[in-house]
């Protein structure tokens, strides 16, 4: 993973919502109650539902403050009721508004992880971080 990417994962969400989860997620990142941070999430699920299907959302926004891209993945075993969308896997990306093309070059592979059945059953079967951090490595 890039140096200039933090990453992180919230093995047991307990979130019921979206706007629950997206709190959860950026307190995970140290941004609890960051209202600048959790409203430009909205404004983005404002333009469209990051949901995108297949149990997987994946939130994102330029976070003012922040220098470096954070990604923090959420694994629900309930799930989450996401704008009326059932979702298991959260992949929150906040990056910073000084974002370049090659950032979102590399969160875009991130993505492609989950993606595939295989790479959703791996990150809802993981028993760890590391085991969740590995199915985005590989």
């Amino acid at each position: 993973m890039s140096e200039a990417i933090n990453f992180s994962v919230v093995m047991e969400m307990q979130a019921v919502d979206m706007e629950g989860s997206l709190s959860e997620l950026l307190s995970h990142a140290g941004l609890e109650g960051d209202a600048a941070a959790l409203d430009a999430l909205l404004r983005r699920e404002g333009q469209g539902s990051t949901a995108i299907g297949s149990s997987v959302a994946v939130p994102h926004a330029k976070i003012p403050g922040i220098s470096a891209a954070e990604v923090i993945v959420g694994i629900s075993r309930c799930g989450v009721d996401y704008s009326g969308t059932p979702v298991s896997i959260i992949m929150m990306i906040l990056l910073p508004e000084s974002e370049t093309s090659s950032d979102v070059e590399l969160l875009s592979r991130l993505v492609s992880a989950v993606s595939t059945e295989k790479g959703r059953n791996a990150v809802l079967s993981a028993r760890s971080e590391a085991e969740v951090e590995e199915v985005f490595l590989s």
